[in-house]
């Protein structure tokens, strides 16, 4: 799946590819990708309009417009290809013609994915609506603190693992970072998060930022379900400490891996020791 690092390079090749181009119309091809406006409203209202900028929240990409803003969620396998003229795959979706030939097609193996279309083109305004106002912040973010964390964890039972991939508290980490981010912060992704320290909080925000600069500086991971477009591969995968792989990079001990929250998690006993024996998830 296509995490916050994977998404902003998304972001960067089509604000580098596609900014300042004018929409001449829209082709639906599965409707059930646009969520909060009909299918003719969203041809439409994006007709005429010259994308202005592109920006990222999380994991969704925001296309601004003059006079409207589309959000963009790729889920699990969803990507933008710049064609021409080309036949249509079976899992090309959604086109965007541009006036000046070329098409920004939208293509989602799954159908997975979802785009919102406001009539606004405020920025600031738009966090303020579903779906934005219930992304959580990013690591980034200088007021995601751990004080921040706290107040939002006080009353929760659950295992980190679970709450780094819960996007209404920390927003962008999925499940390949958060095992990355784990590792480097030597805590067990089990563990509850009702016992985590205040300076257990400060070292995982700290890695969650390292970790995902470094991912972003390398273009994200190149996974079977997601690539950033067909010319350009993330190299981060080969910078991966312990999701998928064998032997621990710092004892050499076998990596174990488990299930949390449905997802593969992969981690080392040796380093990351077990802090919660009675609330696992």
């Amino acid at each position: 799946m296509p995490e916050l690092p994977e998404v902003e390079t998304v972001r960067t090749i089509l604000k580098s590819q596609i900014v300042g181009k004018t929409i001449k119309d829209v082709l639906i091809r599965y409707g059930k990708i646009i969520k909060n406006v009909t299918e003719q409203n969203f041809v439409t209202l994006l007709r005429n309009e010259r994308l202005i900028d592109i920006g990222r929240k999380g994991k969704y990409l925001i296309f601004i417009f003059e006079n409207v803003i589309m959000l963009s969620h790729l889920r699990m396998e969803g990507k933008y290809l710049l064609k021409s003229a080309e036949p249509y795959s079976k899992h090309e979706h959604i086109v965007f013609f541009f006036s000046d030939g070329i098409e920004l097609r939208y293509h989602d193996t799954r159908k997975f994915g979802t785009m919102y279309l406001f009539e606004t083109a405020d920025p600031v305004r738009i966090m303020q609506l579903t779906p934005l106002n219930r992304v959580g912040l990013e690591p980034f973010d200088e007021l995601l603190t751990p004080e921040y964390v706290t107040s939002r964890i006080s009353k929760l039972n659950r295992s980190i693992k679970s709450l780094l991939l819960d996007q209404t508290i920390i927003s962008g980490l999925g499940n390949i970072y958060a095992d990355e981010v784990l590792f480097l912060s030597k805590i067990h992704p089990a563990t509850n998060v009702k016992i985590l320290s205040k300076e257990n909080i400060k070292v995982l925000i700290e890695n969650s930022r390292a970790v995902l600069s470094k991912a972003i500086a390398y273009g994200g991971t190149t996974v079977r379900s997601f690539k950033a477009s067909d010319e350009v591969s993330g190299r981060f995968q080969n910078f991966l400490l312990v999701h998928t792989k064998d032997k621990c990079p710092v004892c050499n001990q076998v990596i174990s891996k488990i299930r949390l929250s449905g997802r593969g998690t992969y981690f080392c006993e040796n380093c990351q020791k077990r802090l919660d024996i009675t609330n696992t998830p």
